[in-house]
């Protein structure tokens, strides 16, 4: 084990609080990133002349990258070199940034938006893993290297235990920073520009170097040998390539008519010949990129459908966003303060997480309670549609949701890695991302957008068939707005067509609040179909290797 200065990794003049909250900061603008796309869609549309589509496509290039990282990541984590991987790291995403406001390509914008997941990651984990170090002196990375395994079955339940406890701190710590970057960035994006979420990056980034600059000192490696193989990034950029296009055809299939579209088309080839090279490429190399073996443990198995069927579900926090911004008539800004309650609920859910774990409660009941929360956050909104809906009541479904969330977020990885060996772990995590943020979400939104646009024409057709001259409700409303019209100094045809979309309107509005309610009830089931799955599934212990 390499030594390191007694103050590793700042001077010695720089006292220990000064550092943890240096090391904390440093975590700012690398989170930010995850709110850029999420709040500020509607601000980029216009800005740049773009469909909704292009917004999360991008987003999902972020994820992309994040996930190509993480077979890396003990290599990486391993180089200990704080300065020379911030000030390069920091870098690199003030240059990306930097294209990213100028830019008006969506391809552009899309491989930067990879490239900064990329490095996003690396910047996260190396931090993570100093601040542990420096903060608690805990040398975290003896916990992934392989071959440091306990050896007995005490041994790994009480390393269990430890990583239900320490899951979900990390995981609250990660999300509610990410919760509070999202903020800000919508914030900047109402206030001013949606440029100025990057420019207020780019000065966090410039700040951050500074901080690097004065603060730590240069470490030489320890060895001569870089730990990785270049080779490796090809394998990294065929993975990238296959998720790129999978995600291309379940975003922009709605909206190309799917399968008719030459893109549509090339990009299902693309996505197959590249999966296909990656397999071979992985199964035939002797130090592979990604360990495919990963998939012969159970509870990784179990561990992929549970977050599969997670974020899926998840997708059903569109229901909030969709009710407040065409039944309130909310703004991208105002969601996002709402969005601020999730911060209690991941307080709340990870506290419980902690306190039942270490109490013993089994996996499947925690399983359980979360996917409950889920429909219970479901069932709030299939009631609260029929209502006016008010605006402080709106928080109830993103507290309760989220609070699913961090029990599920938190425990499952902790039951997938139960006696794993650590050989296993890096490519486990980029499985587990690539599910968590790119194949589920992109699934999940790609089924719920377009059963909620098959749902809306539906009641729309529903219910322009009962609007007429002859129904009382209907003819009081477009005489009304007919007249309000003329009292303005509209003319007769003017009024009367001004009338009609007026009523149009009406029924667009109706009809996709009736469709959220349906859709409403339908994901209620499913997760309870989920809560019965995890609690009947059997939960055997993986055998210590011998």
């Amino acid at each position: 084990m390499p030594s390191y200065p007694k103050n590793y990794p700042f001077y010695n003049w720089v006292p220990k609080p000064v550092g943890i909250v240096i090391l904390v900061l440093f975590f700012l603008p690398i989170l930010t990133v995850g709110g850029t796309y999420s709040v500020n869609s509607t601000e980029m549309m216009s800005g740049l002349g773009i469909i909704s589509e292009h917004i999360q496509f991008t987003n999902f290039a972020t994820s992309i990258g994040m996930a190509a990282f993480c077979p890396f990541l003990y290599r990486l984590v391993l180089i200990r070199r704080e300065k020379m991987m911030c000030i390069a790291g920091f870098s690199l995403m003030y240059i990306f940034s930097y294209i990213c406001a100028k830019t008006d390509s969506i391809f552009l914008l899309a491989l930067c938006s990879l490239f900064t997941g990329f490095l996003r990651m690396v910047l996260m984990m190396v931090n993570l893993f100093t601040l542990i170090k420096y903060a608690g002196h805990i040398e975290a990375y003896e916990k992934i290297t392989p071959g440091n395994e306990p050896v007995t079955g005490e041994g790994w339940d009480k390393l269990d235990i430890e990583r239900s406890a320490a899951q979900p701190a990390i995981y609250l710590f990660f999300m509610v920073l990410g919760q509070i970057g999202t903020s800000l960035t919508a914030w900047l994006a109402f206030e001013y520009e949606w440029q100025y979420v990057y420019y207020f990056m780019m000065g966090l980034l410039l700040l951050c170097i500074l901080i690097t600059f004065i603060t730590m000192p240069y470490h030489k490696y320890t060895t001569r040998r870089f730990p990785i193989n270049f080779k490796q990034f090809g394998n990294a950029s065929v993975f990238s390539i296959m998720l790129v296009c999978i995600t291309y055809i379940l975003t922009y299939g709605k909206v190309l008519d799917w399968y008719d579209d030459p893109t549509i088309q090339w990009a299902t080839v693309g996505a197959i010949l590249t999966g296909g090279m990656f397999i071979y490429i992985e199964a035939t190399q002797r130090n592979p990129y990604y360990q495919l073996d990963v998939f012969k443990l159970r509870t990784i198995r179990i561990g992929f459908l549970l977050y599969f069927l997670l974020m899926v579900l998840n997708s059903s926090a569109m229901f909030v966003n969709v009710f407040t911004g065409i039944g309130m008539k909310l703004d991208n800004f105002q969601n996002a303060t709402l969005g601020n309650w999730s911060m209690l609920g991941y307080f709340i859910g990870g506290i419980a997480t902690i306190w039942l774990s270490v109490k013993g409660v089994h996996f499947k009941y925690l399983f359980a309670a979360g996917f409950l929360l889920l429909g219970l956050s479901a069932m709030f909104m299939y009631f609260e549609v029929q209502g006016a809906g008010l605006y402080e009541r709106m928080k109830y479904p993103v507290i309760i949701r989220s609070t699913g969330m961090m029990l599920l977020y938190s425990l499952i990885p902790t039951f997938a890695t139960q006696r794993m060996p650590y050989k296993y772990l890096s490519s486990w995590i980029c499985t587990m991302l690539t599910v968590r943020m790119v194949l589920a979400p992109a699934i999940g939104t790609a089924l719920y957008t377009n059963i909620l646009q098959e749902r809306q024409q539906h009641y729309i057709t529903r219910y322009a068939q009962n609007v007429d001259m002859l129904h009382p409700e209907a003819s009081a409303s477009f005489i009304q707005t007919m007249q309000g019209m003329q009292y303005q100094g509209k003319s007769k045809t003017e009024a009367i067509n001004m009338a009609g979309i007026s009523t149009k309107g009406r029924i667009q509005v109706q009809a996709t609040l009736s469709a959220i309610k349906e859709m409403a009830g339908w994901t209620l089931y499913a997760c309870l179909i989920c809560m019965i799955f995890v609690v009947a599934i059997p939960y055997p212990k993986r055998k210590l290797l011998t």
